[in-house]
């Protein structure tokens, strides 16, 4: 219970700012070639940490983690990392925000009726985003390429439960990283891609932060949660990113949308209905909390 919920605090707050870093590192690198430098030096150091301490991975589980580094980083994120050039960091979260949509569902097709939590939760937090999503902008051709991420992402995080992978999760995200960065670097390479401007501090900090935080921890974090638990819970991390991104892009400048408030209630209601009804507390929790509230401790 902790792992998970250390897990997911880290794709929540980590994922959320890791919108507005983008927007810095744009101030001197080109989208593609910034996001495949990203996954390529993260990917290589931690196949090197597993190097002696896992089994060689085969060629099968090579081609799984070339699925899901093409669909999930190369398509996925490197299309949200192409739209920052034209929507603001908040709106690009906002628009991701469809992924656990599309989980739902696929949910629903292959297993029926998921369950009124899991609907209500999916409403909710849908609500939340939308309302959020108000001032956030207007639709464009960088809009579009956010939602053909989400769809992407939301396909690699629906197939990767069933692909041969190696038993470490940190072996498989180093894996998926190296083979996004070859994907993203032969992309850019391919589009001609050249600098944005002159190499700046904040772009140089903030693409280093994509590669420890974004990638190094919260990558690690999201595939060991993939494996071990729903991918609907999982996905919930696409609800909490805009809060924080979108309260990040307020900080340095961009227009706080007055439904802030409104967005934040409806979007943290609907994760804790789609979170809790897949958490079991021990009775001990009841024992020991019970007792204090009603003392009014």
């Amino acid at each position: 219970m902790k792992k998970v919920l250390l897990a997911l605090s880290s794709i929540y707050i980590i994922w959320g700012s890791t919108f507005l870093a983008v927007r810095y590192v744009l101030e001197s690198f080109p989208p593609l070639a910034m996001s495949g430098a990203r996954f390529a030096v993260a990917g290589i150091m931690l196949y090197l940490y597993c190097w002696r301490r896992c089994p060689r991975p085969s060629g099968k589980q090579w081609r799984s983690a070339a699925l899901v580094g093409v669909l999930m980083l190369g398509t996925g994120t490197g299309l949200v990392a192409w739209a920052e050039q034209t929507v603001t960091s908040g709106q690009a979260a906002l628009l991701n925000a469809t992924t656990p949509l599309w989980i739902a569902l696929w949910a629903f097709y292959r297993r029926g009726y998921p369950g009124h939590a899991t609907v209500a939760g999916v409403a909710l937090a849908t609500l939340g985003v939308v309302t959020l999503a108000g001032g956030a902008g207007t639709w464009s051709v960088g809009a579009l390429a956010i939602f053909l991420a989400s769809l992407s992402w939301t396909a690699a995080a629906i197939l990767s439960p069933n692909l041969d992978k190696p038993a470490s999760s940190v072996q498989f995200s180093g894996m998926t990283m190296l083979c996004a960065g070859i994907f993203l670097g032969g992309w850019s390479t391919l589009v001609g891609e050249q600098m944005l401007g002159p190499i700046t501090a904040s772009a140089l900090f903030s693409w280093l932060y994509l590669v420890v935080a974004g990638s190094l921890i919260g990558l690690t974090a999201y595939t060991w949660l993939l494996q071990n638990v729903s991918a609907t819970l999982v996905a919930t991390h696409t609800y909490v990113n805009p809060v924080i991104a979108v309260g990040l892009s307020a900080l340095v400048g961009e227009a706080l949308p007055r439904s802030m408030p409104l967005a934040m209630a409806l979007v943290v209601t609907g994760v804790a209905c789609i979170s809790f009804k897949d958490v079991v507390f021990p009775a001990r929790v009841f024992r020991t909390w019970i007792p204090m509230i009603g003392h009014g401790h």
